[in-house]
């Protein structure tokens, strides 16, 4: 391949990392920015009151009822489906899901006749529009749905009356309210929790905070020990990325995908870290589909984001999710609570080759450490933190019910390498969002048994992404079992990012 640098460090590697290598410096595709999601924006096509995206449409079909109708549309549908149910049952969810699409055309239909009079008839879209919204509020997540939809939202975040939806490409912006009232959205968040699946999560006096998951996988965390009620979606816009596609929106350059692939495949100990909003769960979403066909993987999250066990095509995946306690309590111990420190020792005797954890909070982190320590070769997970400094001590604070000295000890001996993701948001400045990894950071033991760092990667002159500084220790181990060229590490063209970072007036704006 014809790249100005000459001939690729392809030849004998094997076919492990081949697809990876053979993309390296390749033009991006059009318009592709560094931003984890990049996705093509395409018109949505015609409504369909079965699909799980519902159609946001032009101001000719805005909404043309309150909230309130919309509420009084669905308890009155929602009566019509257990009359026809109990009338006559249907044998499936599909069959009872098509009567639900005629009875609310029905329902909404006789309303918009009895608006003519009035001198408010509705127009087909508006008549079409009102249908989705009453189906929404049935079936998905009511007034949130239009935002869960739109391929460039990032977050909707909901107090009380104050609603405000984070976008990829533009500002945050401010919109209606989304319920009437505090009471109106506390039911608004409990019914979006029970038809999640997570019935046994609801806001109430005695259990004021509640996390569950969105039928599309965005994370939803609500709270009423605010002034008023919160909610917070953060939407998963690239559970379907691939390496390649990280590599093509600029979260990745050529050298640091074949790297960290090739960690993967030399199943090394990875922590994935950064601020929120990084980008770290699309990243370890993507490597872990790399695993080979032949390994089975545990994967322990208190929410689920991975969805890893929906990926055709690789490794096995047994994904287990953490729940909530129903609110009882014995003995001072909440009854049916199941943490996922809590399901660590399960996971390591399930016949796993693999332990992966979506998200490090809280004590999970030492079982996590421990289970890297003992053998767990190949084990990823995720932290949150601000700088890649401050991963360590983040550590060292999650296991406070060890020695200081022992934590040191123990991350040493488990972690290998720690990946820190960037993200440097201009919306405000009339940009986007830039997503990419900034440093990777080799853990060896050190003096005392304190872990210490060497810059794998990290950034050089202006530009904040990373470029190889350093061969990692066990390169002659990746490129045995990976096949790994050290040359994508040690000659500068081929750890050069393709294309430079496109911020808008060459300079950073605050995150």
């Amino acid at each position: 391949m014809a790249d100005g640098y000459g001939e690729q460090p392809t030849a004998g590697v094997p076919a492990r990392l081949h697809d990876v290598l053979s993309q390296a410096l390749r033009p991006a595709a059009p318009g592709a920015v560094g931003a984890v999601g990049a996705v093509a924006h395409t018109r949505h096509p015609a409504v369909d009151l079965a699909s799980p995206t519902a159609v946001q449409v032009s101001e000719q079909g805005a909404l043309p009822a309150s909230p309130q109708v919309v509420a009084d549309l669905r308890d009155a549908v929602s009566d019509d489906i257990v009359a026809a149910d109990d009338q006559e049952p249907l044998p499936n969810e599909s069959a009872r899901r098509e009567r639900a699409r005629s009875l609310v055309v029905e329902r909404v239909s006789r309303w918009a006749v009895a608006q003519a009079p009035r001198g408010k008839a509705l127009s087909p879209v508006q008549v079409e529009t009102l249908c989705q919204a009453v189906y929404d509020a049935l079936f998905h997540a009511g007034p949130l749905q239009k935002y869960l939809d739109d391929p460039d939202v990032e977050n909707v975040v909901v107090l009380g009356e104050d609603v405000q939806v984070d976008y990829v490409n533009r500002p945050t912006v401010r919109v209606p309210p989304v319920a009437q009232g505090d009471d109106e959205l506390i039911a608004l968040i409990n019914r979006l929790a029970s038809n999640s699946g997570h019935r046994e999560r609801r806001l109430s006096s005695s259990s004021p905070m509640v996390s569950f998951r969105l039928p599309d996988g965005s994370r939803a965390e609500a709270t009423t020990l605010t002034p008023v009620p919160f909610l917070g979606v953060r939407r998963h816009r690239v559970l379907t990325s691939s390496l390649e596609q990280l590599q093509e929106w600029g979260t990745l350059s050529p050298a640091l995908s074949a790297c960290l692939h090739s960690l993967v495949l030399a199943k090394k100990n990875i922590l994935f870290a950064g601020d929120m909003g990084t980008g770290k769960t699309s990243l370890l979403r993507a490597l872990a589909k790399k695993i080979p066909a032949e390994e089975r993987v545990v994967t322990l999250e208190s929410d689920r984001e991975l969805f890893l066990d929906q990926h055709q095509g690789g490794a096995q995946f047994l994904a287990m999710e953490s729940r909530e306690s129903n609110g009882e309590f014995v003995d001072g111990h909440p009854v049916g609570q199941i943490s996922v420190a809590d399901m660590f020792p399960h996971a390591l005797r399930m016949l796993s080759t693999r332990v992966i954890v979506g998200e490090v909070r809280d004590r999970e982190a030492i079982a996590m450490l421990q289970a890297m320590s003992a053998g767990g070769a190949g084990s990823m997970c995720t932290l949150h933190a601000a700088y890649p400094k401050l991963v360590l001590p983040r550590l060292v604070t999650l296991c406070r019910d060890m020695h200081r000295d022992d934590v040191h000890e123990l991350v040493s001996t488990s972690i290998n390498f720690i990946v820190y993701l960037k993200q440097i948001n201009q919306t405000r400045v009339g940009g986007r969002r830039h997503r990419f990894v900034s440093h990777v950071l080799e853990v060896q033991p050190g003096e005392g048994g304190h872990p210490a760092l060497q810059e794998i990667f990290a950034p050089s002159g202006s530009d904040p992404r990373g470029v190889p500084q350093l061969v990692p220790s066990c390169i002659t181990e990746l490129e045995t079992l990976a096949g790994l060229d050290r040359r994508w590490l040690t000659v500068p063209p081929y750890g050069a990012w393709p294309r430079p970072l496109e911020l808008v007036g060459g300079r950073e704006s605050a995150a």
